[in-house]
């Protein structure tokens, strides 16, 4: 169908909500929906429909879709697939304009389940109504309080990130771990087969809508590969577009076909359209996650050269292995800069240059801040990283001097503008002992607040930081 981006708006800040299937019964897709709903807090009526059920969680249960007061703006079907056909019958019928079909069971298993599909289709289009899904996880939307099937906990604090995912399981586990790290969503939607509202249409919307900024996605495959090239080109020209496709190799494009019953494509296909189309891309949720981080943290094309410190010359040393590895630069530092460093680091042992060696993993706090001032300016390199061991710090400054350190950091990157990414880590995996990462949660989570990109490793810091220089 032609793209309409007004009829997606509708669903995605639908107004009312039905949810056929709610149960109280445990392990159930509908009961796991309906404590996700209710507890999420929809910002407009809910009304539950089981026609074996009274009352759920204190809320009235109506029998069919018929049987409700008005006619929601959006369904969410959470029954099996072979049962699915009639409640879809009903939503034409009371002229319902968008439902999510949660179950599997229907393309992902082949021959039967794509008839049935196709049936589901052929409703939506004589009966006036659009799908999401089937085999998926439905909208989370901070705005309105809609959330995924297992989204009980999601912040209802929107955010500027848009995340489109053919994987039910993965729209949650990125949506929770973004949050952790002080990313929010405008929305996340987990579209599965996508047998109406697919990929394209969902970049198109995102792209358009004044909400979102940054778009991210996970793939499978598609229907139509020029249409989506169209529609991403189209999304990557208006705002930063980090994709992470998988089928790329034999036995992952057998997996896909059994998953959602798309098609993966060829590797070099897809790595040749998405280059092209200036798509930033990723490989897994952790460079995923990363790539957002320094998107958020730094901007798109923050530079290439970067200033790695830290304490030991073997830390940088290799990190600037890593860099260069991944394209990024280690200028020589300005004179001026040199000279002022060295007069703030002569008397800790520290070696002058880039990388810059501090000696030990912390120093006192008026000669850190003397040296993290001129690091943070100096006028050829784009990008200060400071790599901090959270253990090895710690008898040297104690978690007083480490979070002053970090404050510090977040100062320059406010007061400067220019980006500082930390690497942050512990190597302490002591079981009876977790003062080293509580404490790492906290240092990190005060950098993320004050602007600063924070990766777990060198390694994922260059990648991270060479993949938005486009």
């Amino acid at each position: 169908m032609p793209f309409d981006f007004d009829e997606i708006d509708r669903i995605i800040n639908a107004r009312s909500l039905a949810l056929v299937g709610a149960s109280s019964a445990p392990f159930k897709f509908g009961s796991l929906m309906t404590m996700s709903q209710l507890t999420m807090g929809f910002d407009g009526p809910v009304y539950l429909v089981n026609p074996r059920e009274k009352e759920i969680m204190g809320h009235e249960v109506y029998p069919d879709i018929r049987s409700l007061p008005e006619t929601p703006d959006l369904v969410y079907l959470t029954i099996p697939a072979h049962r699915s056909m009639n409640v879809l019958r009903e939503c034409a019928e009371v002229g319902v304009r968008a439902v999510v079909i949660i179950a599997a069971g229907f393309r992902d298993i082949g021959e039967p389940g794509k008839e049935l599909e196709d049936e589901a289709l052929e409703l939506a289009r004589t009966g006036g109504f659009r799908i999401i899904g089937p085999n998926c996880f439905g909208i989370y939307n901070p705005r309105n309080g809609l959330t995924l099937t297992p989204g009980y906990d999601f912040s209802k604090t929107p955010g500027d990130i848009a995340f489109i995912s053919q994987s039910g399981s993965y729209s949650v586990h990125l949506t929770r771990e973004a949050q952790s790290l002080g990313m929010g969503f405008s929305a996340v939607v987990s579209y599965g087969n996508a047998s109406d509202i697919n990929e394209s249409d969902l970049l198109r919307y995102f792209a358009r809508d004044p909400e979102t900024a940054y778009i991210a996605g996970y793939l499978e495959g598609v229907s139509d590969g020029r249409d989506f090239v169209d529609a991403l080109s189209e999304a990557a020209a208006s705002k930063p577009v980090v994709l992470w496709k998988v089928g790329k190799v034999e036995s992952s494009r057998r997996a896909v076909a059994s998953h959602t019953g798309s098609l993966a494509g060829s590797s070099e296909i897809w790595q040749a359209a998405l280059k092209q189309s200036g798509v930033i891309q990723a490989s897994g949720i952790d460079e995923l996650l990363d790539t957002l981080v320094a998107l958020k943290k730094m901007g798109l094309n923050p530079g290439k050269r970067v200033l790695m410190s830290g304490g030991g010359g073997g830390l940088g040393t290799y990190g600037a292995d890593i860099a260069e590895e991944n394209g990024l630069e280690l200028p020589a530092l300005d004179p001026s800069s040199t000279a002022a460093m060295t007069e703030a680091l002569g008397r800790v042992g520290a070696v002058v240059g880039n990388p810059l060696d501090l000696g030990t993993p912390m120093i006192p706090i008026p000669e850190f801040e003397a040296a993290m001032r001129e690091a943070s300016t100096n006028p050829t390199t784009d990008i200060l990283i400071f790599d901090l061991a959270v253990n090895f710090a710690y008898p040297l400054a104690g978690p007083d001097g480490l979070e002053r350190a970090a404050d510090i950091l977040a100062e320059y990157r406010r007061d400067t503008g220019n980006p500082v990414a930390v690497v942050l880590y512990s190597r302490s995996y002591d079981v009876g002992n977790v003062t080293f990462e509580e404490l790492l949660r906290r240092i990190r989570q005060g950098l993320l607040n004050g602007g600063v990109a924070v990766f777990p490793s060198m390694t994922r810091a260059a990648r991270a930081i060479a993949a938005i220089n486009l």
